[in-house]
């Protein structure tokens, strides 16, 4: 008995450590994305977060709770702009649904990390960044750490004598403080000018990355010494851009924001 309690021990904590690698091993980095189904979802306006059992549909100060097959279950909404205004993207790590939200399309930019719990669907907790280095448009977790994406932009939202260029990728450490960032490769902010990238998700060494119009997914890889991000591929995808999710399948789920719509798509 207590062999066998030993190895479901040791099996538990390997698939815990190998999860990501996992989901990673079902994504074909050479293959494009291709639709599979679409879901009408009213707030579905900036992204979706997905988790085992139901999507996020996410819209600035609104987020939609559905079952995967697209029952709505629940909404919460902020009606006060000036508490929250404008979250771009979400991910769901547990029972937590983390956003990253901002002000945009305010100046100077402050952003912030808000958390809820998906069971609920009420905040639980906030992170205020202030005003940084940009706009907060994704937050993902790494190996004990944490990586978060400020935007720049060169139409709306953008700040006197910046531009697309000025947008970076910051680390930080489980206390929420900075430890390294890196920039965008010039070839990616020329392609995705005047917006940047809207949504990023690390797996297995590779942020898959959107922009916030084109259907492509970008994917980025921290460099080896430099100050620049690696752009080592890009996948097409049914997305037309945002806030992208990937699920443990290795599918993607992402938003049409003109038709109010998620859509999910496989590569297989």
């Amino acid at each position: 008995m207590r062999k066998k309690r030993l190895t479901l021990l040791f099996l538990c904590a390997f698939c815990a450590q190998t999860g990501s690698n996992l989901m990673a091993q079902k994504i074909d980095s050479n293959r494009d994305y291709q639709e599979v189904k679409r879901f009408n979802a009213y707030y579905a306006r900036q992204g979706v977060a997905v988790d085992k059992h139901h999507f996020y549909a996410i819209e600035n100060n609104h987020i939609t709770k559905f079952t995967l097959d697209g029952d709505s279950v629940t909404t919460w909404h902020e009606p006060n702009k000036d508490k929250v205004r404008h979250i771009n993207s979400g991910f769901v790590k547990g029972n937590k649904l983390y956003c990253a939200h901002s002000n945009y399309p305010k100046v100077p930019m402050a952003s912030s990390i808000e958390v809820f719990d998906t069971r609920t669907m009420q905040p639980i907790e906030s992170v205020s960044l202030g005003i940084d280095v940009g706009s907060c448009v994704w937050v993902t977790p790494g190996k004990k750490c944490w990586y978060v994406f400020f935007a720049h932009y060169a139409g709306k939202g953008k700040e006197p004598g910046k531009d697309v260029s000025w947008s970076q990728l910051v680390q930080y450490d489980l206390k929420w403080r900075r430890m390294q960032a890196w920039v965008l490769p010039k070839e990616l902010v020329k392609e995705i000018s005047p917006a940047s990238v809207s949504s990023g998700i690390l797996i297995d060494n590779t942020f898959y990355c959107m922009g916030r119009d084109h259907k492509k997914c970008y994917l980025l890889q921290l460099p080896k010494y430099g100050l620049q991000l690696d752009w080592v591929g890009t996948i097409n995808v049914p997305i037309p851009g945002q806030a992208i999710a990937i699920d443990e399948d290795g599918d993607m789920w992402g938003i049409d924001r003109k038709n109010r719509q998620v859509i999910k798509a496989s590569q297989k």
